[in-house]
């Protein structure tokens, strides 16, 4: 999965995440991190620059610099944000189908293939597949 946006089943506090770090920094702080409380430090005392440092492996240098400047010194809850990762994990899955599709794979077979990589039942896929389109609603 490789959302590109946000998604607006996103929490407002993971957008505004999202537009200082970027949303592949933010998805791997929501899978690392989701469901906790972290502590923004302002990297000035001993435990400031292990929580730092403890960031940076997450999300990287950069992405931790912006978030110490923007929420140093808060705690900041981190969502699981299932609703969005269901999301934009359904619309890759759809995205591959359609490529299976194209390129010549069978209904059938290409649901073998996504049950495999997604690690959801055949029945899973095929729900999925069976979904109205969401409004794609993807902040811009």
């Amino acid at each position: 999965m490789n959302p590109s946006k946000p998604l607006p089943a996103l929490p407002a506090t993971m957008q505004l995440v999202a537009e200082l770090i970027g949303v592949p920094r933010t998805w791997q702080l929501v899978k690392a991190l989701g469901g906790t409380t972290l502590p923004i430090s302002k990297n000035q005392s001993r435990a400031g620059q292990l929580r730092y440092g403890a960031l940076c492996e997450v999300i990287g240098e950069d992405a931790a610099r912006r978030l110490t400047h923007h929420f140093g010194g808060d705690t900041l809850y981190i969502p699981r944000c299932s609703q969005a990762l269901r999301l934009a994990r359904n619309q890759q899955l759809l995205a591959d189908f359609d490529q299976m599709l194209s390129e010549g794979l069978s209904a059938n077979e290409s649901v073998g293939v996504l049950a495999v990589r997604y690690h959801l039942s055949d029945r899973m896929v095929w729900r999925v597949l069976k979904t109205p389109p969401a409004d794609s609603g993807v902040l811009h």
